[in-house]
Protein backbone atom coordinates (compact mmCIF):
# COMPACT_ATOMS: atom_id res chain seq x y z
CA UNK A 1 0.00 0.00 0.00
CA UNK A 2 1.69 1.38 -0.74
CA UNK A 3 4.15 3.07 -3.83
CA UNK A 4 4.32 1.78 -1.48
CA UNK A 5 1.86 6.06 0.13
CA UNK A 6 1.68 7.73 -1.59
CA UNK A 7 2.45 7.02 -0.01
CA UNK A 8 1.04 9.43 -0.55
CA UNK A 9 -3.05 17.45 0.42
CA UNK A 10 -4.39 21.33 -0.42
CA UNK A 11 -4.89 22.88 2.69
CA UNK A 12 -6.68 21.61 5.49
CA UNK A 13 -9.09 19.10 4.90
CA UNK A 14 -11.08 19.42 8.67
CA UNK A 15 -13.94 20.40 6.84
CA UNK A 16 -14.48 16.90 6.53
CA UNK A 17 -13.84 16.19 10.48
CA UNK A 18 -13.66 12.75 11.28
CA UNK A 19 -15.68 11.45 8.32
CA UNK A 20 -12.92 9.68 6.90
CA UNK A 21 -11.46 7.60 9.19
CA UNK A 22 -14.18 6.68 11.94
CA UNK A 23 -13.47 4.30 14.94
CA UNK A 24 -15.89 1.78 13.34
CA UNK A 25 -15.41 -0.61 10.60
CA UNK A 26 -18.16 1.22 8.50
CA UNK A 27 -19.84 5.01 8.39
CA UNK A 28 -23.07 4.80 9.39
CA UNK A 29 -23.58 7.96 7.62
CA UNK A 30 -24.83 7.19 3.94
CA UNK A 31 -24.63 10.83 3.05
CA UNK A 32 -21.71 12.50 1.62
CA UNK A 33 -18.03 12.30 3.71
CA UNK A 34 -19.21 15.70 5.03
CA UNK A 35 -22.21 14.76 6.25
CA UNK A 36 -23.95 16.85 4.15
CA UNK A 37 -26.40 15.65 1.67
CA UNK A 38 -28.01 18.46 -0.05
CA UNK A 39 -27.60 18.44 -3.52
CA UNK A 40 -26.82 22.07 -5.19
CA UNK A 41 -27.66 22.90 -8.67
CA UNK A 42 -27.79 21.05 -11.82
CA UNK A 43 -24.81 23.89 -13.01
CA UNK A 44 -22.58 23.23 -10.11
CA UNK A 45 -22.83 19.31 -10.56
CA UNK A 46 -22.05 20.57 -14.47
CA UNK A 47 -19.03 22.47 -13.81
CA UNK A 48 -17.34 20.31 -11.49
CA UNK A 49 -18.11 17.34 -14.05
CA UNK A 50 -16.23 19.42 -16.69
CA UNK A 51 -13.32 19.99 -14.02
CA UNK A 52 -12.72 16.50 -13.34
CA UNK A 53 -12.76 15.60 -17.25
CA UNK A 54 -9.94 18.21 -17.83
CA UNK A 55 -8.19 16.74 -14.95
CA UNK A 56 -8.28 12.97 -16.22
CA UNK A 57 -7.23 13.79 -19.37
CA UNK A 58 -4.26 15.40 -17.80
CA UNK A 59 -3.46 12.35 -15.20
CA UNK A 60 -3.29 10.37 -18.22
CA UNK A 61 -0.27 12.81 -19.18
CA UNK A 62 0.76 12.03 -15.69
CA UNK A 63 2.88 14.34 -12.87
CA UNK A 64 6.09 13.41 -12.84
CA UNK A 65 9.91 15.53 -13.67
CA UNK A 66 12.73 14.78 -13.98
CA UNK A 67 15.14 14.12 -10.71
CA UNK A 68 16.81 17.54 -9.79
CA UNK A 69 19.95 17.42 -11.14
CA UNK A 70 21.85 19.53 -8.59
CA UNK A 71 25.35 17.45 -7.65
CA UNK A 72 25.33 16.13 -4.42
CA UNK A 73 28.27 13.60 -3.48
CA UNK A 74 27.55 10.24 -2.12
CA UNK A 75 27.88 9.97 1.65
CA UNK A 76 31.25 7.43 2.63
CA UNK A 77 31.27 4.49 4.97
CA UNK A 78 27.50 4.40 5.56
CA UNK A 79 25.40 1.82 7.19
CA UNK A 80 21.87 1.91 7.07
CA UNK A 81 18.57 -0.28 7.72
CA UNK A 82 15.19 -0.30 6.10
CA UNK A 83 12.40 -1.12 8.24
CA UNK A 84 9.33 -2.82 6.00
CA UNK A 85 5.54 -2.24 7.23
CA UNK A 86 5.25 -5.58 6.05
CA UNK A 87 7.37 -7.28 2.87
CA UNK A 88 4.17 -9.71 1.80
CA UNK A 89 2.45 -6.58 0.66
CA UNK A 90 3.98 -5.36 -3.08
CA UNK A 91 3.12 -1.72 -1.04
CA UNK A 92 5.93 -2.02 1.11
CA UNK A 93 8.28 -4.51 -0.84
CA UNK A 94 8.89 -2.15 -4.12
CA UNK A 95 9.42 0.23 -1.99
CA UNK A 96 11.66 -1.28 0.10
CA UNK A 97 13.28 -3.15 -3.10
CA UNK A 98 14.06 0.28 -5.03
CA UNK A 99 15.63 1.76 -1.36
CA UNK A 100 17.60 -1.01 -1.49
CA UNK A 101 19.20 -1.16 -4.23
CA UNK A 102 19.75 2.74 -3.82
CA UNK A 103 21.60 2.13 -1.21
CA UNK A 104 23.98 -0.49 -2.76
CA UNK A 105 24.41 1.86 -5.39
CA UNK A 106 25.87 4.62 -3.79
CA UNK A 107 27.97 2.54 -2.10
CA UNK A 108 26.23 1.99 1.36
CA UNK A 109 25.95 -1.30 3.34
CA UNK A 110 22.16 -2.02 3.74
CA UNK A 111 19.74 -4.62 5.64
CA UNK A 112 16.38 -5.17 5.84
CA UNK A 113 14.03 -5.48 8.52
CA UNK A 114 10.68 -7.09 8.45
CA UNK A 115 7.68 -6.35 10.17
CA UNK A 116 5.52 -9.02 8.51
CA UNK A 117 2.43 -6.57 8.76
CA UNK A 118 2.52 -6.51 12.59
CA UNK A 119 2.53 -2.65 13.92
CA UNK A 120 3.60 -4.70 17.54
CA UNK A 121 7.07 -5.09 16.05
CA UNK A 122 7.64 -1.76 14.83
CA UNK A 123 9.13 -0.07 17.80
CA UNK A 124 11.32 -3.60 18.55
CA UNK A 125 12.91 -3.44 14.51
CA UNK A 126 13.63 0.37 15.16
CA UNK A 127 15.74 -0.39 18.72
CA UNK A 128 17.40 -3.25 16.91
CA UNK A 129 19.05 -0.87 13.94
CA UNK A 130 20.03 1.28 16.90
CA UNK A 131 21.84 -2.05 18.44
CA UNK A 132 23.19 -2.31 15.12
CA UNK A 133 25.14 0.77 15.09
CA UNK A 134 23.17 1.95 11.67
CA UNK A 135 24.23 5.07 10.58
CA UNK A 136 21.16 5.45 8.82
CA UNK A 137 16.75 4.86 8.96
CA UNK A 138 14.52 4.72 6.66
CA UNK A 139 11.17 3.39 7.78
CA UNK A 140 8.32 1.77 5.33
CA UNK A 141 5.12 3.07 6.10
CA UNK A 142 5.87 3.20 9.52
CA UNK A 143 4.41 6.38 11.13
CA UNK A 144 6.74 8.39 13.84
CA UNK A 145 3.99 8.26 15.98
CA UNK A 146 4.06 4.72 16.28
CA UNK A 147 7.51 4.47 17.03
CA UNK A 148 8.56 7.54 19.20
CA UNK A 149 10.04 6.54 21.95
CA UNK A 150 12.81 4.22 19.85
CA UNK A 151 13.05 6.76 17.31
CA UNK A 152 13.88 9.38 19.74
CA UNK A 153 17.18 7.39 21.26
CA UNK A 154 17.76 7.16 17.53
CA UNK A 155 17.85 10.94 17.52
CA UNK A 156 20.13 10.88 20.64
CA UNK A 157 22.55 8.25 19.28
CA UNK A 158 22.73 10.70 16.11
CA UNK A 159 21.06 8.37 13.77
CA UNK A 160 19.48 10.08 10.47
CA UNK A 161 15.47 8.86 9.98
CA UNK A 162 13.73 9.54 6.78
CA UNK A 163 10.90 7.31 5.45
CA UNK A 164 8.60 6.25 2.67
CA UNK A 165 4.99 6.39 3.27
CA UNK A 166 4.84 7.81 6.61
CA UNK A 167 4.69 11.08 8.16
CA UNK A 168 6.64 12.77 11.62
CA UNK A 169 5.68 13.45 14.84
CA UNK A 170 5.06 16.96 14.07
CA UNK A 171 2.65 15.91 11.23
CA UNK A 172 -1.27 16.90 12.74
CA UNK A 173 -2.32 13.40 12.11
CA UNK A 174 -0.29 11.49 13.09
CA UNK A 175 0.86 12.25 16.78
CA UNK A 176 0.75 15.99 16.41
CA UNK A 177 3.31 17.08 18.50
CA UNK A 178 5.87 20.10 18.27
CA UNK A 179 8.85 17.59 17.42
CA UNK A 180 10.55 16.41 14.74
CA UNK A 181 12.00 12.90 15.00
CA UNK A 182 13.09 12.20 11.23
CA UNK A 183 15.73 14.05 10.07
CA UNK A 184 14.22 15.11 6.57
CA UNK A 185 11.68 14.19 4.10
CA UNK A 186 12.04 13.36 0.35
CA UNK A 187 10.68 16.68 -1.43
CA UNK A 188 8.18 16.85 -3.96
CA UNK A 189 8.63 19.71 -5.33
CA UNK A 190 7.28 23.24 -4.70
CA UNK A 191 3.72 22.57 -6.56
CA UNK A 192 3.28 19.81 -3.86
CA UNK A 193 5.49 21.40 -1.06
CA UNK A 194 4.73 18.45 1.71
CA UNK A 195 3.47 15.03 1.89
CA UNK A 196 0.42 16.01 3.27
CA UNK A 197 -0.45 17.97 -0.39
CA UNK A 198 1.27 15.65 -2.05
CA UNK A 199 -0.66 12.51 -0.92
CA UNK A 200 -4.18 14.89 -0.63
CA UNK A 201 -3.50 15.87 -4.59
CA UNK A 202 -2.87 11.97 -5.43
CA UNK A 203 -6.44 11.02 -4.20
CA UNK A 204 -7.99 14.30 -5.43
CA UNK A 205 -7.09 13.45 -9.28
CA UNK A 206 -8.67 9.62 -8.28
CA UNK A 207 -11.62 11.19 -7.60
CA UNK A 208 -11.53 13.38 -10.52
CA UNK A 209 -11.37 9.98 -12.52
CA UNK A 210 -14.54 8.85 -11.06
CA UNK A 211 -16.49 11.91 -11.01
CA UNK A 212 -15.79 11.65 -14.80
CA UNK A 213 -16.54 8.25 -15.69
CA UNK A 214 -19.45 8.17 -13.74
CA UNK A 215 -20.92 11.08 -15.33
CA UNK A 216 -20.49 12.66 -11.71
CA UNK A 217 -23.63 10.02 -10.66
CA UNK A 218 -20.77 7.55 -8.20
CA UNK A 219 -22.46 6.34 -5.05
CA UNK A 220 -19.32 5.03 -3.35
CA UNK A 221 -17.75 3.03 -0.45
CA UNK A 222 -14.36 3.44 0.44
CA UNK A 223 -12.18 1.60 1.75
CA UNK A 224 -9.66 2.45 4.28
CA UNK A 225 -7.09 1.07 6.69
CA UNK A 226 -6.86 3.87 9.24
CA UNK A 227 -3.55 2.99 10.45
CA UNK A 228 -1.54 4.53 7.67
CA UNK A 229 -1.35 8.69 7.94
CA UNK A 230 -0.58 8.15 3.87
CA UNK A 231 -4.35 6.29 3.88
CA UNK A 232 -5.82 9.33 5.61
CA UNK A 233 -4.05 11.90 3.49
CA UNK A 234 -5.32 9.94 0.19
CA UNK A 235 -9.01 9.77 1.42
CA UNK A 236 -8.66 13.35 2.18
CA UNK A 237 -8.18 14.53 -1.06
CA UNK A 238 -10.16 12.08 -2.44
CA UNK A 239 -13.35 13.16 -0.14
CA UNK A 240 -12.66 16.77 -0.68
CA UNK A 241 -12.67 16.09 -4.17
CA UNK A 242 -16.14 14.36 -4.01
CA UNK A 243 -17.60 16.35 -1.89
CA UNK A 244 -16.93 19.57 -3.82
CA UNK A 245 -18.51 17.85 -7.08
CA UNK A 246 -22.43 18.29 -5.74
CA UNK A 247 -22.91 14.89 -7.81
CA UNK A 248 -20.88 11.70 -6.60
CA UNK A 249 -21.33 10.92 -3.15
CA UNK A 250 -19.13 9.16 -0.98
CA UNK A 251 -21.87 6.64 0.91
CA UNK A 252 -19.62 4.61 3.58
CA UNK A 253 -16.10 4.32 4.50
CA UNK A 254 -15.48 0.79 5.55
CA UNK A 255 -12.11 0.25 8.03
CA UNK A 256 -9.71 -2.33 7.58
CA UNK A 257 -6.53 -3.51 9.52
CA UNK A 258 -3.91 -5.26 8.33
CA UNK A 259 -5.14 -7.61 11.29
CA UNK A 260 -7.76 -8.25 9.06
CA UNK A 261 -5.57 -9.05 6.11
CA UNK A 262 -3.78 -11.65 8.17
CA UNK A 263 -7.00 -13.37 9.71
CA UNK A 264 -8.67 -13.46 6.46
CA UNK A 265 -11.64 -11.40 6.81
CA UNK A 266 -11.39 -8.81 4.67
CA UNK A 267 -13.32 -10.17 1.64
CA UNK A 268 -16.60 -10.94 4.32
CA UNK A 269 -16.17 -7.68 5.64
CA UNK A 270 -16.13 -5.64 1.94
CA UNK A 271 -19.32 -8.28 0.81
CA UNK A 272 -21.29 -7.10 4.18
CA UNK A 273 -20.87 -3.55 3.28
CA UNK A 274 -22.00 -4.30 -0.32
CA UNK A 275 -25.05 -5.68 0.93
CA UNK A 276 -25.42 -2.61 3.36
CA UNK A 277 -25.62 -0.69 0.44
CA UNK A 278 -26.55 -1.94 -2.51
CA UNK A 279 -26.82 1.34 -4.36
CA UNK A 280 -23.05 1.33 -4.28
CA UNK A 281 -21.25 1.44 -7.83
CA UNK A 282 -17.71 2.49 -7.48
CA UNK A 283 -15.58 1.16 -4.90
CA UNK A 284 -11.86 3.00 -4.07
CA UNK A 285 -9.62 0.96 -2.91
CA UNK A 286 -6.51 1.92 0.03
CA UNK A 287 -3.82 -0.07 -1.76
CA UNK A 288 -2.81 -2.67 -3.89
CA UNK A 289 -3.16 -5.39 -1.78
CA UNK A 290 -6.55 -4.46 -0.60
CA UNK A 291 -7.13 -4.32 -3.74
CA UNK A 292 -5.94 -8.13 -5.32
CA UNK A 293 -6.85 -10.01 -2.10
CA UNK A 294 -10.01 -8.65 -1.15
CA UNK A 295 -12.16 -6.32 -3.49
CA UNK A 296 -11.58 -8.31 -6.65
CA UNK A 297 -12.66 -11.51 -4.47
CA UNK A 298 -15.67 -10.04 -3.25
CA UNK A 299 -17.12 -8.67 -6.31
CA UNK A 300 -16.47 -12.48 -7.46
CA UNK A 301 -17.94 -12.26 -11.50
CA UNK A 302 -19.41 -8.47 -10.23
CA UNK A 303 -22.96 -9.28 -11.12
CA UNK A 304 -23.95 -5.18 -10.07
CA UNK A 305 -21.25 -3.77 -12.68
CA UNK A 306 -19.66 -2.25 -9.66
CA UNK A 307 -16.60 -0.02 -10.96
CA UNK A 308 -13.29 -0.15 -8.86
CA UNK A 309 -10.27 2.98 -8.26
CA UNK A 310 -7.25 0.92 -7.46
CA UNK A 311 -4.33 2.31 -5.22
CA UNK A 312 -1.27 2.17 -6.10
CA UNK A 313 -0.89 0.45 -9.04
CA UNK A 314 1.49 -2.60 -9.04
CA UNK A 315 1.43 -5.03 -11.58
CA UNK A 316 -1.31 -7.00 -9.94
CA UNK A 317 -3.12 -4.05 -9.66
CA UNK A 318 -2.33 -3.29 -14.00
CA UNK A 319 -3.25 -7.20 -14.32
CA UNK A 320 -6.72 -6.60 -13.30
CA UNK A 321 -7.54 -3.42 -14.89
CA UNK A 322 -6.45 -5.73 -18.36
CA UNK A 323 -8.84 -8.65 -17.39
CA UNK A 324 -12.07 -6.03 -16.42
CA UNK A 325 -11.74 -6.86 -12.62
CA UNK A 326 -11.57 -3.23 -11.62
CA UNK A 327 -11.53 -0.15 -13.58
CA UNK A 328 -8.35 1.99 -13.25
CA UNK A 329 -5.73 2.89 -11.22
CA UNK A 330 -3.60 5.88 -10.07
CA UNK A 331 0.27 3.97 -10.46
CA UNK A 332 2.73 5.58 -8.89
CA UNK A 333 6.68 4.49 -9.25
CA UNK A 334 7.07 2.97 -5.40
CA UNK A 335 10.36 2.07 -6.76
CA UNK A 336 11.44 5.53 -7.54
CA UNK A 337 10.48 6.07 -4.22
CA UNK A 338 12.93 3.95 -2.50
CA UNK A 339 15.32 5.61 -4.28
CA UNK A 340 14.29 9.14 -3.19
CA UNK A 341 14.35 7.95 0.19
CA UNK A 342 17.87 7.17 -0.10
CA UNK A 343 18.51 10.78 -1.71
CA UNK A 344 16.74 12.34 1.41
CA UNK A 345 19.07 10.16 3.76
CA UNK A 346 22.01 11.15 1.79
CA UNK A 347 20.87 14.73 1.93
CA UNK A 348 20.63 14.34 5.75
CA UNK A 349 23.78 13.15 6.28
CA UNK A 350 25.63 16.04 4.17
CA UNK A 351 23.75 18.26 5.99
CA UNK A 352 21.76 19.64 2.89
CA UNK A 353 18.28 20.50 2.19
CA UNK A 354 16.64 16.97 0.12
CA UNK A 355 16.10 18.52 -3.41
CA UNK A 356 12.84 18.02 -5.80
CA UNK A 357 12.21 13.93 -6.66
CA UNK A 358 10.50 14.32 -9.61
CA UNK A 359 8.13 11.87 -8.43
CA UNK A 360 4.88 11.97 -9.89
CA UNK A 361 2.06 9.44 -10.85
CA UNK A 362 -0.12 8.81 -13.96
CA UNK A 363 -4.12 7.51 -14.58
CA UNK A 364 -4.15 4.20 -16.04
CA UNK A 365 -6.95 2.29 -17.25
CA UNK A 366 -8.02 -0.20 -20.28
CA UNK A 367 -7.01 2.19 -22.84
CA UNK A 368 -4.66 4.45 -21.12
CA UNK A 369 -0.91 3.70 -19.88
CA UNK A 370 -1.25 -0.17 -19.05
CA UNK A 371 2.17 -1.31 -19.96
CA UNK A 372 2.79 -4.17 -22.60
CA UNK A 373 4.16 -6.92 -19.88
CA UNK A 374 1.55 -8.24 -17.94
CA UNK A 375 4.30 -8.67 -15.17
CA UNK A 376 5.65 -5.10 -14.89
CA UNK A 377 5.25 -2.57 -12.82
CA UNK A 378 3.93 0.93 -14.00
CA UNK A 379 7.40 2.20 -15.25
CA UNK A 380 7.22 6.72 -15.57
CA UNK A 381 8.74 8.67 -18.32
CA UNK A 382 11.66 9.49 -16.22
CA UNK A 383 15.46 7.85 -16.20
CA UNK A 384 15.38 8.49 -12.09
CA UNK A 385 18.26 6.13 -11.28
CA UNK A 386 20.62 7.43 -13.83
CA UNK A 387 19.62 10.91 -12.95
CA UNK A 388 20.53 9.92 -9.40
CA UNK A 389 23.74 7.89 -9.87
CA UNK A 390 24.88 11.36 -11.84
CA UNK A 391 23.99 13.86 -8.84
CA UNK A 392 25.44 11.07 -6.52
CA UNK A 393 28.81 10.80 -8.57
CA UNK A 394 29.25 7.47 -8.39
CA UNK A 395 29.64 5.18 -11.64
CA UNK A 396 26.90 2.65 -13.44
Amino acid sequence: MTHKGALIRIGAVLMMSGLLLTACSSSNNPGSPSGNTTRTTTGSASTALAAAVAATTSGYTGTSTNVDPTSRPAAKNKTIVIISAGQAADSNAVPVKGAQEAAQAIGWNVSVYDAKLMPSNYADLVRQAIAAHANGIILDAIDCDTVKAPLEQAKAAGIAVTAMYAFDCNDPHAGGGTTSLFGGITNYGAKNSNLDAFTESYGSDQANYVIDKSNNTAKIIAIQDPEFTVLYYTLAGFAKTIAASHGSQIIATLDITQQDILDGNIVTKIQAELQRYPQANWIKSPFTYATTIGIVPALGSNPNHIQVMGGEGFHDELDDIRSGKITATNAISSDWTGWAAVDTLNSIFNHTKPVDSGIGWTLVDATHNLPTDPASDYIPPVDYKTEYKKAWGVAG
